[in-house]
């Protein structure tokens, strides 16, 4: 067999590079990337077989692997952190605040602006211990809590009030 001719059985044809394409698209959805791609067929079951005949074609395994390489290249922190940053300002935008919100807490964590505090103590607890815990409990409960903890919120205060 020629180079040529072993090249042209491993080229994808355009019905199956489309149904690759589609089959990322709509992550791993065979039967949909079947129908999208062009496939012709009269219920979702010869869809759903042809999909899983191409899945099982070498070529078609091949460029799959190479389109998740090349989409895995692309991913990297910065990106992410800028479409975060586009999606929140985005959903303000149109009013969804709740996840604008999510997105700045997300870009928030990746620059390490929210520490867990949790503290894990392996120690025995004795009754004095308990006692001191809740003695410091009790002052803290009769402490007035500031909710005025920044100055953007005074000054959204102070457009209200006008």
């Amino acid at each position: 067999m020629s180079a040529i001719s072993r090249q042209r059985r491993a080229a994808l044809s355009r019905k199956q590079e489309a149904f690759v394409r589609e089959y990322d698209r709509t992550n791993g959805n065979g039967t949909q990337a079947a129908r999208n791609a062009g496939y012709s067929a009269s219920s979702d079951a010869v869809l759903a077989q042809q999909a899983y005949e191409n899945l099982r074609k070498p070529e078609i395994k091949r460029r799959l692997a190479q389109l998740d390489a090349e989409i895995a290249a692309t991913l990297t922190p910065n990106r992410v952190k800028v479409r975060l940053h586009e999606i929140s300002h985005e959903a303000q935008a149109n009013g969804q605040y709740g996840p604008a919100v999510r997105a700045e807490e997300l870009i928030g964590k990746s620059l390490g602006m929210w520490v867990e505090q949790t503290l894990n103590v392996n120690v025995e607890m004795r009754s004095e211990h308990v006692q001191a815990l809740l003695e410091v409990a009790k002052k803290r409960a009769a402490q007035p809590i500031d909710l005025e903890d920044d100055e953007v919120t005074k000054k959204r205060a102070r457009l209200f009030e006008d």
